[in-house]
């Protein structure tokens, strides 16, 4: 597929897609034309990408755990402590992410809760 196909099929940018590929976290072919050719698999690996940008990592963290990613060796190129200790720091962060995220849920869902308990005839009452 080419670029384009790529970016629809995952909601990313081309802009994005050619950075990933230019950092080695992709591994397009060219086409006799140059247009880059992507593999079905690459959908996966760029919402993978998306999902590990999205936890916090950054792309080097990404770069430099690709070979792992591709292959699920975790450990691939760097001591297993280094890794250990990447994934506990991220998995810490994905924690506080997932606390902060509840609180908000909370706090959100008790003034949806205020907000109808407010209402009457469709317009909101002045707080007391």
């Amino acid at each position: 597929m080419r670029i384009g196909q790529l970016a629809s099929a995952t909601g990313v940018s081309v802009r994005a897609i050619r950075h990933y590929d230019g950092l080695g976290l992709l591994n397009a072919t060219r086409e006799e034309n140059r247009y880059r050719v992507f593999q079905a698999e690459d959908v996966e690996r760029v919402k993978l990408i998306q999902l590990f940008l999205s936890a916090g990592f950054r792309l080097d963290e990404i770069r430099e755990r690709a070979p792992c990613f591709r292959q699920g060796n975790t450990t691939l190129g760097a001591p297993v402590e280094e890794v250990r200790a990447l994934y506990a720091r991220k998995l810490a962060d994905v924690a506080a992410q997932i606390a902060a995220l509840q609180r908000l849920h909370e706090k959100l869902a008790a003034e949806a809760h205020h907000l109808e308990a407010q209402a009457v005839g469709g317009q909101i009452s002045p707080p007391s």
